[in-house]
């Protein structure tokens, strides 16, 4: 019968070793499966966030000229900000970052987005009978998910009112 010399120190060490390297490359992919997972709900979050503020701005009433105002948008901002309680984010991720109006040129294509629309008193009524280009407003509503995340969408509000006959 034969003795089993055992195992040397130096297999011992190598087995340890090998063991070690293929637990660390385990958990290394799958500390990047959970990181891109995360990733992925924050940005569907975002995304979802930025839909739902912009169907919000869009179902809400159109405001003729946006005063400045606590929000500085006319009141539209506490609006877009609702959408955030939808995945539970404070009303701070969601921010309007910019309106702007339609001012035509000369002719249909050479018109432009401007920081006012020049109406003014009387005119920024929503019985008054404006044009299309004192009515579309760019509204640029930004989300930032508390990981970092920023994303931006520019909604194009109108009031165009048929002309009474």
């Amino acid at each position: 019968m034969r003795v089993d010399p055992g195992s040397t120190l130096i297999e011992l060490v190598i087995a340890i070793a090998l063991m070690g390297m293929v637990v660390t490359g385990v958990l290394g992919a799958m500390a990047t499966s959970v990181t891109m997972s995360r990733m992925s709900d924050d940005q569907a979050k975002v995304e979802a966030v930025l839909g739902n503020a912009a169907d919000r701005l869009t179902g809400y009433a159109y405001i003729p000229c946006p005063p400045g105002g606590s929000d500085g948008f006319g009141g539209y901002l506490p609006i877009v900000q609702a959408a955030a309680a939808a995945v539970g984010w404070d009303d701070s991720t969601v921010a309007i970052s910019d309106i702007r109006f339609w001012s035509p040129g000369v002719s249909v294509t050479s018109g432009s987005w401007v920081a006012s629309n020049g109406l003014s008193g009387g005119e920024c009524n929503e019985a008054a009978s404006l044009t299309t280009s004192r009515t579309l407003q760019k509204v640029t509503i930004t989300v930032s998910s508390p990981e970092g995340l920023v994303r931006s969408l520019e909604v194009v509000k109108s009031n165009v009112f048929p002309r009474q006959q």
